[in-house]
């Protein structure tokens, strides 16, 4: 098995420390949409999901700084990576993803369900989240596993208590990278086999090969090639499939 990281902060000093190499840059925009939020600056653009369910309770102020966000530098948006709000983690994923997109080379396009179609043939694939793509990877692969914990939980889905027992035994592991943001990560990981291929994915990702120390073999992202789009469809409250000029592409460890 793999050894567990002491904490969700070992994953994000790696991804700030990656983030903090691109160069000096500019806000030009941020929008927190109910479903993403994207932060656009003057090298690159990025999102990250907002974990509507984890999201809010009522009487608490999620984003301390609402409303003033925009005061901040890219830098010190990533820096809210650290926040114990989802919210706020979100803001900072989206600025480090942001920042990540001027620096990351080696990508390629291909779509995550291709991948994960060819390596788990016949094999035994477990899912961390519930991906629209579910019932086609389940054509191929000779089981399914899905695990989530929140609103798009279905029918045959597992919840986190059996991970710890499960993940052990699947050959193919895909996890949506909104775990850094409920800090559920280091979990998951740590009872992943160290023969099984994995992967982390969704427009969440943070695009640097220094996540593929953890024992990922390929992150697969979202590029931004609209940033304007991409903010107007965000702010008016897209989901994943309305959100045009975009790309998906992968980074595969070496």
């Amino acid at each position: 098995m793999r050894q567990p990281s002491q904490s969700a902060d070992v994953f994000i000093d790696v991804i700030l420390d990656a983030a903090s190499e691109a160069q000096p840059a500019n806000l030009l925009d941020i929008r927190i949409g109910p479903f993403w939020t994207v932060v656009h600056t003057s090298i690159g653009t990025g999102m990250a999901s907002i974990l509507r369910s984890e999201s809010h309770l009522h009487g608490t102020q999620p984003i301390a700084d609402a409303g003033r966000l925009d005061e901040r530098s890219p830098l010190e948006l990533a820096a809210l990576m650290r926040s114990d709000s989802v919210p706020e983690a979100a803001v900072g994923l989206a600025a480090a993803n942001a920042l990540l997109a001027s620096t990351v080379k080696g990508l390629t396009e291909e779509k995550a369900v291709s991948i994960l179609r060819e390596r788990g043939a016949g094999k035994r694939v477990a899912m961390i989240g519930h991906f629209p793509f579910a019932d086609e990877l389940r054509e191929s692969c000779d089981e399914l596993l899905i695990f989530e914990r929140g609103l798009g939980r279905r029918d045959g889905d597992l919840g986190d208590e059996a991970i710890d027992q499960l993940i052990p035994d699947a050959d193919v592991v895909a996890v949506t990278a909104t775990t850094l943001l409920n800090r559920t990560l280091p979990g998951v990981l740590a009872g992943v086999r160290d023969d099984a291929f994995v992967m982390l994915l969704g427009p969440s990702t943070p695009l640097t090969p220094a996540l593929h120390q953890f024992g990922f073999d390929v992150l697969c992202g979202t590029v931004i090639d609209d940033p304007v789009g991409v903010v107007r469809a965000v702010e008016q409250g897209a989901v994943t499939k309305q959100i045009r000029g975009v790309r998906r592409v992968c980074l595969w460890r070496n």
